[in-house]
């Protein structure tokens, strides 16, 4: 019976560090996740100040455990980092949600930065005095520190911290009053006494009469011990919003796949190699390899895990979206680069020349379908030895191309087919259903939507003067041409997808970090909608607005900036004409932000003046101002939105630089309300 009992003993020890493990990689985990993802938030840095203090404890309890008898009281000393700190901790985390809701009391902070400094100072009484805890009992299984002549005011203040901690947060959960922040509080309140209840040395006082089995105080401090664990994970999801700007529906995907293939995974490993050292005596076996082994097998099992359950476990997270987060991955999925594109093309042109027994092949495609004067290179995709010159990649050429008739192969045409080089003309000759030039066999690739549009062509060195095919070899080939036609206009509609996408895409992220904003335990505030100061986010808009039609349009001459003090002094230099006064306005505002020195396109402190000016003042295309300024597309709408914000910042100064010389104060920019009925301007 002895022997079974010590068994079950050494099992719950076992697991119970195990557990202790657990808890150290999650809260280890949960801090470096607020890191990446929640750093702007204060409620989520409170939280990770508390998650050390959990480490800390932890960490020492587990080393105390495997250290031997002489080693072992130190451990526990140094436990008490972790126990001193985690009431003020507690305290700043419950202080900074009720700030949240905005209940702010300056006694309510004060309080937290004496738990600080009383945390500390129980700190270097422990490490060096013994007037809290001091060495103790050396028992078996649950050696202990004994009290000191402090350590019940200590006690008293470490519960009254708790109550009070746990009353601040229960009363941010009675002043959250939209469903989800009370729903999210009503988790975070439920776990939040978890930590500071398990971490107290309740065997100080008390120790452990003889009497009672010693496997009770174990179960006990295993049980709590898992308690912090789901606790920890509970709190550490709903902090996982504040402060985040992605929708909450990617903010719970993001988090259970890092809490599956981090903390989950780590203490899974960890526990096979632990176990497996046990097991050794048992098999015979090494333990070392059985735990290595385990351990390989748990991280790929893992990884199965995850991907077999991904698709369910996404549409568990979506809930009511499901729908919607479906067809945005298969969206994604589906999509073909413009890798894929080339090889599948490739692909085509290699079974073209198997079929038909040509030595080399080609497919030319337009880069900017519905737009030839763009002047974008084309794709070209080859099979063999094609010399450039042969290709007819000109917007003209295809044209001529297209001009055949609709069908697999060319059958007629109504102009010439010319070389790049339009010295050298190369009249195409018809015959035996295709269009001979230079030695190729053309075939036209054709929209499915419009016969008459041209997506490309796909050339074939010739094999003989004139094509003699059989009815087989034309069958295949008409196959083979339909699903190049169908690649290239897949591929077209991608490409006018990612365009839209790009204009999105800015709004998007700012909508985002919006959102982000209004995440707090109470509602929403009118100050949690607007990202700058009151007045000048619309103000921006207006500016904005104006910018996007300087030389003309209703967004400019019927604009509330017309308004400004500085567009009516400027319009004595305007003939009296409120547009064009608003846009020498606005060229001045943008002239302010000119840096000195001589011009350079690709100068850090020259991009905003350089947008602004060859965007809005020159009127240039978006695709040839982001190639002179050497940057993406996509990467110019993000620069853009700051350009117009610095833009918007300057006419306030100047419109307060105009009030300051007339006498008159303003405190808002007067243009934010629209007038009923806006004069009507000549250009």
């Amino acid at each position: 019976m002895e022997e079974f009992g010590a068994l079950v003993l050494g099992a719950v020890g076992l697991l119970n560090r195990i557990v202790v493990t657990g808890i150290l990689i999650t809260a280890f985990a949960l801090i470096i996740y607020i890191g990446l993802y929640n750093r702007r938030s204060r409620i989520a840095r409170a939280f990770a100040a508390l998650l050390a203090c959990v480490i800390a404890a932890f960490l020492m309890e587990l080393l105390g455990q495997l250290a031997g008898a002489p080693m072992i009281f130190t451990w526990q000393r140094l436990q008490w980092v972790g126990i001193a700190l985690i009431p003020a901790a507690s305290l700043d985390l419950s202080d900074t949600l009720l700030r949240a809701t905005g209940d702010i009391s300056p006694t309510r902070r004060a309080g937290v930065w004496l738990g600080y400094l009383g945390g500390w100072l129980v700190i270097g009484l422990v490490q060096f005095t013994g007037l809290i805890a001091e060495p103790g009992v050396s028992v078996t299984h649950l050696p202990h520190l004994t009290p000191g002549p402090l350590f019940f005011p200590f006690a008293a203040l470490y519960f009254a911290c708790a109550a009070w901690a746990t009353f601040n947060v229960v009363e941010a959960r009675r002043r959250s009053l939209t469903s989800t922040s009370k729903r999210r509080m009503t988790y975070f309140a439920l776990a939040f006494a978890a930590p500071m209840a398990s971490m107290f040395p309740y065997l100080l006082p008390t120790g452990w009469p003889d009497v009672f089995p010693v496997i009770i105080p174990w179960l006990a401090i295993l049980i709590a011990n898992m308690g912090v664990g789901a606790a920890m994970t509970l709190m550490g999801y709903t902090v996982a919003f504040f402060g985040a700007s992605a929708p909450d529906r990617v903010i719970k995907r993001r988090l259970v796949k890092y809490l599956i293939r981090g903390p989950l995974l780590a203490a899974l490993v960890i526990a096979a190699i632990v176990i497996s050292s046990r097991i050794e005596r048992w098999l015979g076996v090494p333990g070392t390899l059985i735990g290595l082994m385990a351990a390989a097998a748990i991280v790929l099992l893992t990884q199965l895990f995850i991907v077999t359950l991904q698709p369910t476990l996404d549409r568990f997270i979506a809930g009511e979206d499901s729908a919607e987060v479906a067809r945005l991955q298969t969206f994604s999925e589906r999509l073909m680069t413009t890798s894929d594109l080339n090889q599948y093309l490739e692909n085509i042109l290699a079974a073209l020349c198997d079929l038909l027994r040509a030595r080399t092949a080609f497919v030319t495609m337009r880069d900017r379908p519905g737009d030839e004067s763009s002047g974008a290179g084309p794709v070209v995709v080859t099979i063999g030895n094609v010399d450039p010159a042969d290709i007819p990649t000109t917007p003209e050429a295809l044209r001529k191309v297209a001009s055949t008739a609709a069908g697999a192969a060319a059958t007629s045409l109504d102009g010439v087919l010319v070389r790049p080089d339009p010295e050298e003309p190369a009249p195409p000759i018809i015959e035996g259903g295709f269009a001979q030039w230079n030695g190729y066999w053309l075939i036209p690739l054709r929209s499915r939507d419009n016969v008459d549009d041209v997506l490309g062509v796909i050339g074939l060195v010739a094999r003989a003067s004139a094509p003699e095919l059989t009815r087989e070899e034309r069958a295949g080939m008409t196959v083979l041409v339909q699903q190049a036609a169908r690649a290239l206009d897949d591929a077209i509609k991608q490409k006018r997808a990612f365009e839209a996408l790009t204009r999105i895409i800015p709004e998007a992220e700012d909508m985002q970090r919006r959102l982000s904003a209004t995440r707090n335990p109470a509602a929403p505030t009118l100050a949690d909608f607007e990202m700058t100061p009151k007045g000048y986010d619309d103000f921006t808009q207006l500016v904005r607005d104006a910018l996007s039609q300087l030389w003309g349009g209703p967004k400019l001459s019927n604009s509330p900036l017309v308004n400004l003090k500085i567009v009516a002094d400027a319009m004595a230099q305007n003939n009296g004409n409120a547009t064009k006064a608003l846009r020498s306005v606005l060229e001045d505002a943008i002239e302010r932000l000119r840096p000195g020195g001589q011009r350079s396109l690709t100068g850090t402190e020259w991009l905003l003046y350089n947008i602004l000016e060859l965007k809005f003042v020159q009127g240039q295309k978006v695709r040839d101002v982001a190639r002179k300024l050497v940057m993406s597309e996509s990467d110019l709408y993000r620069k853009q939105r700051a350009a117009f914000e610095e833009v918007a910042r300057v006419v306030m100064e100047m419109e307060r630089e105009a009030h300051a010389s007339a006498g008159t104060v303003t405190a808002e920019p007067a243009p934010v309300a629209t007038p009923e009925a806006p004069p009507e301007q000549s250009q």
